[in-house]
């Protein structure tokens, strides 16, 4: 371990160069760019194998006739560098005495793709390929370290018992490989950018995050060196306080942070699938990524098992709705996994014991899915329009996240109150806010003393922070939120509170929880009370700040019940950040966006993230009416018509806002 940390900082020191930005965007903001991860329909991860150009382009005019503009692709690893190894025997047991090619040995030639031990006829191949994918208009996301693919691997075998992360062997022929590969096709224009490989944190087991680290930076200079003019696409992930495979190293080398949205393929999963929990998670967590990272993010992968979550139907009204959200938060591009279904094949991985085969938005024969056609439709709707690239809505408040399932929570509940939220890690310096959420604050909520006095000074300084508890222990809580817990229990509780904040209309709610906690005011004044009389909502005075306590973790209490976001929880939120609403449809599964334009017009993005219709008249700030409505529904569907707004299950609209004439 020693050596190789020895030897991967040396290495990694030399292959570094500085990580900036490619010169042109891969995906500029304010677009929302659509596409698929790439195996042929015909052949799957054999395609370099049984090389057959003419489904590839049967392939491309289905997906360019979709609105498709991106495909991921894959040469698979072992294909373009087949080596093996060759052992000397006796006391050299063991030790890499020659390097060939194939099972059959094949001496390498004196070339520049001999050195790097790849294949010369897989590099025309996928030559042929870039110019087929070019005729199509479709640009590439290209991972050429593609050593794992849908729970299988595929190391060359030279590779195939040796940690690819550490290794020094590994680590050469990885290098020679991305090197060569990356400088034969720079100069094809089909290439928007490079990523390392198809998630490369599970080609083995990293030991530590140093090791990832020394290993990414290794690999993506790599990449950089050999191609200084294109993106480069970090690791995927969303570790952001524990794990090895961190955000920040993610973000540190790379000019993009994607996200594989796995979350809702859980079978805990605890709600319908096109409710609001689902129907914003993507967008949610593409934009919190991006917050928390400081790199552009966006939708790398996103797939759906559909026998057991979903009718597909139901995952068509689903995509309206997430395509929609995804358009708010400005998420850059939905890279969908995968273009076909791979249910057809006895080729491993497709015919072993896990899942993953009927993932496709078409069929195995081209046949598309009604998710295939939805995608379609918002495709050439968002083509036809004719406007500036969206600016970005301005967010009311900060919230400081630990992980992805609290950013989700806090989030649904945040555009629920018509907040827009920001977020940030815990662990990062604090960002300047009006208004901070520390939700589901565990211990000392992630953060050191240092970032939590950083905290509080923010408060004494007029801002306004909400904390909801979960065994919290953070310092001087009594001075600062006028609260202190008397007792806990290990009960189930299950209570009504009615709050009645001052200005505010009075809302109930039924407190679902493990624990039994029981507060006491030491100054703080009391908003809600359980049905036993015990405080459970605080709002305390520090400085010329405001401290909000909720002494249950609300957000991690919705997060794990199918009708938690069913309830009045999110108006929590509006005592503690009430925002002043230029649209508000009045709903509480109708999220809005707004996006500001400088010439006294705004754009509205208005989502039913509900399985029931939408019917009402929306209130609109003094000033402002409404001039325009589009979408990728019928008028049956969504519809603007004097002053009333109706939209489908899971429908969206895009109402144009402007200031009207004195």
């Amino acid at each position: 371990m020693t050596t190789f940390n020895n030897l991967a900082a040396s290495i990694a020191a030399l292959a570094m160069v500085a990580c900036a930005s490619a010169a042109e965007p891969l995906f500029p903001s304010g677009r929302l760019a659509l596409g698929v991860n790439y195996w042929s329909s015909a052949d799957a991860t054999k395609m370099w194998r049984n090389w057959r150009p003419e489904e590839i382009e049967k392939d491309m005019a289905v997906l360019k006739k979709a609105g498709i503009t991106v495909l991921r692709v894959f040469p698979t690893w072992n294909d373009f560098q087949p080596i093996v190894e060759i052992h000397a025997n006796c006391s050299r047991w063991n030790r890499s005495c020659d390097t060939r090619l194939t099972a059959d040995e094949i001496i390498r030639p004196d070339t520049a793709a001999g050195d790097a031990g790849v294949d010369e006829k897989m590099m025309e191949r996928f030559e042929a390929f870039c110019d087929i994918a070019r005729q199509y208009d479709m640009r590439l996301i290209v991972a050429p370290l593609t050593g794992q693919m849908t729970f299988r691997n595929f190391l060359p075998p030279a590779l195939e018992n040796r940690n690819p992360y550490s290794d020094p062997y590994a680590l050469k022929w990885e290098t020679r490989y991305l090197e060569y590969f990356v400088r034969r096709m720079r100069h094809h224009k089909a290439i928007a950018a490079w990523e390392a490989g198809n998630e490369p944190h599970a080609l083995a087991a990293a030991e530590s995050p140093e090791q990832a680290e020394a290993w990414t930076r290794l690999i993506l200079s790599t990449i950089r060196l050999a191609d200084p003019s294109r993106a480069v696409v970090g690791g995927n992930g969303f570790d952001l306080t524990s794990g090895i495979w961190r955000v920040d190293i993610s973000a540190r080398f790379g000019d993009y942070v994607p996200h594989h949205l796995y979350a809702l393929w859980k079978r805990d999963s605890p709600a319908a699938f096109n409710t609001i929990r689902n129907t914003l998670f993507p967008a949610v967590c593409t934009k919190a990524l991006e917050d928390v990272a400081g790199k552009p993010s966006f939708l790398e992968e996103h797939g759906v098992r559909r026998p057991e979550q979903v009718s597909r139907d139901r995952l068509a009204s689903y995509m309206h709705a997430a395509l929609w959200n995804l358009k708010a938060v400005d998420a850059k591009a939905l890279v969908w996994w995968c273009a076909f279904d791979q249910d057809v094949f006895d080729i491993a991985p497709y015919d072993w014991k896990y899942p993953c085969p009927e993932l496709g938005l078409w069929q195995a024969d081209r046949k598309p899915h009604p998710a295939a056609d939805a995608l379609a439709r918002f495709a050439h709707f968002d083509r036809s329009l004719d406007m500036p690239p969206l600016p970005r809505p301005k967010a009311d408040a900060m919230f400081l996240i630990d992980g992805e399932s609290t950013a989700h929570a806090a989030s649904v509940l945040a555009r629920q109150a018509g907040i827009w939220p920001e977020f940030q890690s815990v662990e990062t310096p604090l960002r300047d806010a009006s208004t901070y959420f520390l939700p589901v604050a565990r211990g000392r909520g992630g953060m050191t003393g240092r970032q939590w006095k950083a905290l509080v000074k923010k408060v004494q300084e007029g801002a306004t922070l909400y904390i909801s508890w979960c065994e919290t222990f953070l310092p001087g809580i009594p001075e600062i939120a006028g609260v202190e817990l008397e007792y806990r229990e290990t009960r189930p509780v299950r209570t009504a509170c009615r709050v009645a904040p001052p200005g505010r209309a009075p809302f109930s709610y039924t407190i679902v929880d493990s624990k039994k906690r029981v507060f006491k005011s030491c100054g703080a004044e009391v908003l809600a009370r359980d049905d036993e009389g015990n405080p459970v909502f605080f709002r305390n005075r520090y400085g010329r700040g405001i401290v909000y306590v909720l002494g249950f973790p609300l957000e991690a209490n919705v997060h794990s019940c199918a009708d938690g976001y069913d309830s009045n929880a999110f108006e929590f939120y509006r005592v503690v950040c009430p925002v002043s609403q230029l649209f508000d449809d009045g709903a509480r599964d109708v999220t809005t966006s707004i996006h500001q334009l400088t010439d006294g017009k705004a754009y509205a993005i208005v989502v039913n993230n509900s399985t029931t219709d939408y019917s009402g008249v929306p209130s609109i700030a003094d000033g402002w009416r409404v001039s325009a409505a589009a979408s990728d529904e019928d008028a049956a569907r969504a519809s603007w018509s004097e002053g009333s707004l109706k939209l489908g299950m899971n429908a969206g609209i895009m109402l144009t806002l402007e200031k009207q004439l004195p």
